[in-house]
């Protein structure tokens, strides 16, 4: 689902305000429809920045450990697949 998942970020990306955040959010973990899609993103929207999703989730007292990503795994979390990347708009 990599093309229509690009197409629905790249679409959704005209709405945040400067400031603004958009969460691109799967349940998946094959690195080709998250990370790759998000890194893909940032390199043809320079108006946008990750942001650290851990540092998210501390700044809304969410007693999560994560790292520049938001990922859950079913052998690690119990829980399905789910990904999850904080996008700022800049400008």
């Amino acid at each position: 689902l990599a093309v229509k998942q690009r197409t629905i970020l790249h679409a959704a990306a005209r709405l945040p305000k400067p400031g603004g955040r958009l969460v691109y959010a799967t349940c998946s973990v094959l690195q080709e429809e998250n990370q790759q899609i998000v890194h893909d993103f940032l390199a043809t929207h320079e108006d946008f920045k990750l942001r650290d999703a851990g540092d998210v989730l501390d700044e809304n007292r969410i007693p999560l450990e994560s790292g520049q990503f938001f990922e859950l795994r079913p052998q690690t979390h119990g829980t399905d697949g789910f990904f999850a990347a904080v996008l700022e708009k800049t400008t």
